[in-house]
């Protein structure tokens, strides 16, 4: 049996339209959402402007510290600089030259990531060519974990 919806007329830029009650809810997050993101990235490019304008101050006052705290009658700023020496692709050219003090200066980093490949031989989309890939799966769950990550939600206006 079809269920009926009832539905509410509401204005949309000038139309009027008769939708369902959901849909109506959903128009008007949507309307907010645009004002609210609009104003959002209006003030995140004046704070934007500020942060730079404070960074400037900062650095003329660091005198080699990590840490500048510019204090006023109001508030303070706490601008917090972050070093750190990266190595080049090449660095082991100088191995030999450094000796024992490059494995103390140097470390070698390798890590692993999973692959698309794998999100689709664990969720049983794709055998790869095995007969039973159960015990495969058994082995490889015992070294990952499932990570769900926050929902991504992006608002995009009406052209």
């Amino acid at each position: 049996m079809a269920r009926t919806t009832t539905l509410k007329r509401t204005q949309i830029q000038g139309k009027k339209y008769d939708l369902p009650g959901e849909d109506v809810e959903l128009e008007k997050l949507i309307q907010k959402g645009i004002i609210l993101d609009a104003k959002i990235r209006q003030l995140n490019k004046q704070l934007e402007k500020i942060n730079d304008q404070v960074i400037t101050i900062a650095k003329s006052r660091r005198d080699g510290s990590t840490t500048v705290n510019l204090k006023a009658v109001s508030g303070a700023f706490v601008v917090t600089f972050r070093e750190t020496y990266e190595a080049s692709q090449n660095v082991e050219e100088i191995r030999q030259d450094l000796g024992s003090l490059f494995e103390r200066f140097f470390q070698k980093k390798i890590s692993f990531k999973t692959t698309k490949d794998l999100k689709i031989f664990l969720e049983g989309e794709h055998a790869h060519g095995l007969n039973d890939p159960e015990p495969i799966k058994t082995l490889i769950s015992a070294y990952i974990q499932k990570k769900e990550t926050k929902p991504n939600v992006k608002l995009v206006p009406a052209e």
